[in-house]
Order: structure tokens, then sequence, then C-alpha cells
């Protein structure tokens, strides 16, 4: 007999199986995929993989302690100050979606070390990110106000009909103007940390195309247009083909590191065009 069963209603803004056990009980994103994959959780009766889109009235069956989360405890307090900063980089707003100028070094999720990320700003609102950028790149990040107009544009990024632009600077002068990259790629766990690998043998298709904008000396200004949407793609991307971003320690070492172009990562997503909206973000942290 399972432990514990529950029903999923209309109010639920979470479509996935494995973000919803995430968000109802205290529990990481890897734990709750791995009840699902050893069949500890059913949905109506039936074994289903991880990412089970739920629908409204399906029974989901637990058959594993688990302790539900303290939703009150882990929003957390927001201040006049930082609300007023996250407003402040709204550059589009409509009445389904918004999008922000979201700053290098910014995490778009909770986690691990993370104080403050730009889910704790939406949760009160009942807000949603609908695709994320890494930490440590700075641009437009959208997202949307209702749960209808979520799915809407998750399923535009995944029928891959939003395109993306991202300017960076990279290592290296590029001799090519324009190019394709069309490496794919894995998750690789190295003790503690996870790092994204280019596997011809059993990763996922990746695709870049890249345009030289200006060359330097010893560095290129590029623009990137992401034709997948992979974790960390661009960034090892770029390093596969001898180029990577320049501050991208993680994936290029010390020998990226150039002060006199800052402390961040020189990678920023400067335009995102969907649904016939196009929303582009200041460059002036970059020219």
């Amino acid at each position: 007999m399972s432990i514990l069963h529950i029903y999923c209603n209309k109010d639920n803004k979470i479509s996935r199986l494995d973000k919803f056990l995430c968000f109802k009980f205290d529990i990481s994103f890897a734990v709750a995929v791995k009840i699902i994959r050893l069949n500890k959780v059913l949905v109506n009766d039936k074994k289903v993989n991880f990412d089970y889109k739920l629908h409204n009235g399906d029974k989901i069956e637990i058959f594993t302690n688990l302790k539900l989360r303290n939703i009150a405890k882990n929003n957390k307090i927001i201040s006049k100050e930082l609300l007023a900063k996250f407003n402040s980089w709204i550059i589009y707003e409509d009445e389904n979606m918004l999008a922000i100028d979201k700053p290098s070094g910014i995490a778009c999720q909770g986690g691990s070390g993370v104080k403050i990320s730009i889910d704790d700003f939406l949760k009160n609102k009942s807000w949603q990110l609908v695709h994320r950028l890494d930490k440590d790149t700075s641009g437009v990040l959208l997202i949307a106000k209702h749960h209808e107009y979520a799915q809407l544009l998750i399923n535009c990024f995944k029928n891959r009909q939003v395109q993306k632009t991202y300017i960076a600077y990279v290592n290296g002068v590029l001799k090519s103007d324009k190019g394709q990259i069309s490496i794919p790629l894995s998750k690789k766990r190295l003790a503690k940390n996870e790092k994204v690998i280019s596997d011809y043998d059993h990763g996922k298709p990746a695709i870049t195309r890249y345009r030289v904008i200006e060359r330097y000396k010893n560095y290129t200004k590029i623009k990137l247009f992401p034709i997948t949407g992979r974790t960390h793609q661009l960034r090892v991307h770029m390093k596969e083909i001898g180029h990577p971003i320049i501050n991208d320690v993680k994936y290029g070492g010390k020998i990226v590191v150039n002060k006199n172009l800052g402390d961040r990562l020189c990678l920023h997503a400067c335009e995102v065009k969907v649904l016939n909206i196009f929303i582009t973000s200041s460059l002036d942290k970059y020219t």
C-alpha cells in the first residue's frame, strides 16, 4: 500500500512530476528523479517517467517516506530595496509576461550557497521562469505571469520557436567570419561538481552558430546563435573549437582570465524573439 496519495488539482502551477515532488516535499531534484525511476511513485496506478506532465485530477501515489516542505519557511522575505532592484531590471512587460535584464552573478533558482535568486522574487506573485540563464551569464530572461502563458512559452522553447542571440568575448582570434558548431553534449559528475562535456557516443545533439563582430590582438568579439538549448552549450562549444569564453575558468582554465574585460563571464543574452515579440538588452557593459 502507498504511504501517501495526493491529487493534482487545477490550482497546481507545476506541470512536471519531478518538479512537483520537489515543490511539495523537502527533497532535491536528484532524489525526486531517483524515487520515480525506482517506481516508488505512481500516477493513476501506472509507472511514469520523471518528466511526466501532470494533469488536473491525476492521482499521485508515493511508496516512500517524504517530509512535506514548509513552503512559508522556504519563501524568502524580499525587502523593498531588493524589490526595487528587481523592478529596475525589467526591460519588457505586458499582461502575460515580462522580461528582465538579469545581472551576472544572480542565480535563476535557489540552491546550496545561493542567498537570493530570481525565483525568490517570483514566488509571492505566482510568476514562473520559463527558461534559465547560468548564474554568471547576464541578459534577457523571460518570466510568465500565469500558468497558461508559461506553458505556451515553454512549448515555444521546446519546439525551437524562440530565436536567441548572445554576445561574447572569446579567447584567441577566430579565423572564420562565421560558422556552425555541431558537437553532442552530455553531463558528467566530477566529485561534487558537474561539468558538461563533448560526447559523440552518448551525448545529446547540440548546435551553435556564430558570427565574428570584431577581432582584437588576442581575443574576439562574437555573436552566438544557439539552435539547441543544452546546459552550458555555448561555453562548451567555444571551448571545444579552441576559443573558450573570456573569464570562463570552469571550461577554459586560468588562461582565459582577462581583467581588462572585467571579472565576470563575458557572455550576455542580448536578444530574444518569441511569438512576434522582440526583446533586446543594452550592450553598454560590453562596448
